[in-house]
């Protein structure tokens, strides 16, 4: 979809973004981000890919001298990334004075992505040795199909509980979201997440949470998050996307899944042909017209920083840009993000405080203190302007 055709909405949306000018943002760890709205995501349904190094485990003991089961189904140790430091840090971590509980806060409206997101949020739970106190499900859908999902979730973990709101239109945008912060608590950290979150390394919910704490300074901290808008750029200049294009035939068409032998629930990047399409193939007005397809990577001859000609090089640092707009940086993202994580090169994407120079931010995973929330009431319908540029500046904090 192109700028021009963006709905009424996002068009101002994004006239409020260029007010913002200056501000501060920490960025923690790596999550993955489906984007799934109409403007970028082109395919009406998710299916869940099973990634054995991710799934659940038994409820640990945060004990680094202690035995782990890594190996186990091809699960990864907790903390792998981050050479256990992270499991010292919550070892002797204790809630500071003024902050009772640490409560998730997922935005929920889509059964697809929340079916993947259920286990990193059961994984973070305090009793299976991460930090969430709970998660609150902020219901923002009226699918039956989804909320028959979240019923079968609520049951499935006393953690969980559910928050109603009132949703003037049908689907979860029309109406806002400043009415989802109406039960917030002056002394819980919420870490609120969105419901296209399907990957979370482990240290994302401890790194934001501390980042937050030690420095009251900040009026919000996020994750770094893979095929963000804005962050699309900033990766990509980081070294860390790699060369794809998707599958095609000899005149350029789409090659179905089902036709490139692509093995059922297989997502390991190594076992992908190289890409092979006709000479002089271009992104340029190419529609996959709602085929189910690869994406394979390049052979650059040992030169993988050469990103020319896939979508990647087109993204810009604007929230509402290329990266927002352009499905095809998206897929991009991700088969890059597969190939690092099944490389274990995560380290990729990381780097120290980014400063957000008070430029509109997404806010698919942060944290933030309840009474900061409280403080900004009343919340405009568009929170994320709202929560990353306004308040940021009314109140001279840093994000």
């Amino acid at each position: 979809m192109k700028p021009s055709d963006l709905p009424t909405s996002y068009s101002r949306a994004a006239a409020r973004a260029l007010n913002c000018t200056r501000g501060h943002i920490g960025l923690c760890a790596i999550i993955l981000m489906l984007m799934m709205s109409t403007l970028v995501w082109r395919q009406r349904d998710l299916v869940a890919v099973k990634l054995p190094v991710m799934e659940q485990r038994p409820p640990m003991t945060l004990d680094s001298k202690a035995p782990t089961i890594a190996g186990i189904n091809g699960t990864l140790d907790r903390f792998w990334s981050s050479n256990g430091e992270s499991v010292q840090d919550l070892v002797h971590w204790s809630k500071p004075k003024g902050v009772d509980k640490i409560l998730g806060l997922v935005f929920y409206g889509r059964r697809q992505s929340v079916s993947i997101l259920d286990c990193y949020l059961k994984r973070n739970l305090a009793k299976n040795g991460g930090l969430l106190d709970g998660v609150i499900f902020v219901e923002r859908t009226k699918d039956p199909h989804d909320l028959a999902l979240l019923k079968k979730l609520i049951e499935s973990e006393s953690s969980y509980e559910k928050w109603s709101v009132e949703m003037s239109g049908d689907d979860n945008f029309s109406s806002g979201f400043g009415n989802s912060y109406d039960r917030v608590e002056d002394h819980v950290m919420y870490v609120k997440i969105d419901d296209d979150i399907v990957f979370m390394e482990d240290t994302v919910i401890p790194s934001i949470v501390k980042k937050r704490l030690e420095h009251p300074e900040y009026y919000i901290v996020s994750a770094n998050v893979v095929n963000q808008p804005l962050l699309s750029w900033v990766h990509w200049n980081l070294g860390a996307i790699r060369p794809y294009l998707p599958e095609v035939d000899s005149e350029g068409k789409a090659m179905p899944s089902k036709q490139s032998g692509q093995k059922p629930l297989d997502w390991n990047p190594s076992n992908l042909p190289l890409w092979n399409g006709p000479e002089g193939f271009s992104l340029d007005n190419w529609e996959p017209n709602d085929t189910t397809h690869r994406w394979l990577p390049l052979d650059k001859g040992g030169k993988d920083h050469i990103l020319d000609t896939t979508p990647i090089e087109a993204t810009e640092y604007h929230p509402m840009g290329r990266g927002w707009t352009q499905w095809t940086i998206g897929a991009q993202e991700h088969f890059s993000f597969f190939e690092n994580l099944w490389k274990k090169k995560l380290s990729a994407y990381k780097f120290e405080t980014w400063d957000f120079q008070y430029e509109r931010m997404g806010i698919q995973f942060v944290a933030l203190l309840g009474r900061d929330i409280n403080r900004a009431k009343p919340i405009e319908a568009d929170d994320e302007n709202h929560f990353s540029c306004n308040m940021p500046r009314a109140l001279g904090r840093r994000k």
